[in-house]
């Protein structure tokens, strides 16, 4: 606060020493800078790049840490602090100045790694709540959203993206070689003969073994009675 206090103290003398002189210099018209004149050229002098350096400086210079990390706010600042954080978000303007700042590709990359660690775990702890993956679950379900699903499969841009990535796969000698085994194991299993199939073969074949016998008792007997 002190700190605060000293840098506005020393802003306003310097706007004073700067209205002094425009007074000295418009003297023949006897009119004197009012509020509003006033405060409109404090904004602009602080909006300069001199202007931001010199205030630097002077809190570096007054708080005697110009070469450590700033001192923590006092409860009472950053009271302040929330305040005007919770001023600027609740402005009209603000979801302009998101927007725009977003458009921005350096910023929109840093913003978003700064965030994505927390996405992900936020993501985790939602995942571990029966309630929440009841939701998901009754969302994914939901005709709109199977709709919304079945209309991006069926889309000739998903379809591109699909090819694109299995000829990115096919390009992998990995890939490749697991898709081999694949299809040796299938053409293997379509070659094996089925449980039913044995079934059949091994009632059919005794059958005929069982009608063989019954035709050679059927001779022997005709053969011992003609004797």
């Amino acid at each position: 606060m002190r700190i605060r206090w000293i840098m506005w103290s020393s802003l306003m003398a310097f706007a004073l020493l700067l209205t002094s002189c425009g007074g000295g210099e418009s003297s023949g018209s006897n009119q004197q800078m009012n509020y509003k004149d006033m405060k409109t050229m404090v904004i602009d002098i602080l909006k300069t790049e001199d202007a931001q350096k010199a205030l630097q400086q002077s809190a570096e210079k007054l708080s005697g840490y110009s070469a450590q990390p700033s001192k923590l706010l006092s409860v009472q600042d950053q009271e302040e602090v929330r305040l005007a954080v919770k001023d600027v978000i609740s402005a009209p303007d603000y979801d302009k100045v998101i927007k725009k700042l977003m458009t921005d590709t350096r910023f929109a990359g840093e913003f978003a790694k700064s965030v994505n660690k927390q996405n992900k775990d936020i993501h985790k702890e939602l995942m571990k709540d029966p309630a929440y993956q009841a939701e998901l679950v009754k969302t994914m379900k939901a005709p709109e959203m199977e709709k919304v699903i079945m209309d991006s499969l069926k889309s000739p841009q998903y379809r591109k993206e699909v090819m694109a990535i299995m000829q990115e796969s096919m390009q992998n000698p990995l890939f490749r070689l697991e898709v081999l085994d694949l299809l040796k194991k299938a053409v293997q299993e379509e070659l094996q003969p089925k449980p039913d199939e044995k079934k059949k073969e091994g009632g059919s074949g005794g059958e005929q073994k069982g009608q063989e016998e019954e035709q050679k008792g059927q001779q022997e007997e005709q053969s011992s009675d003609s004797e």
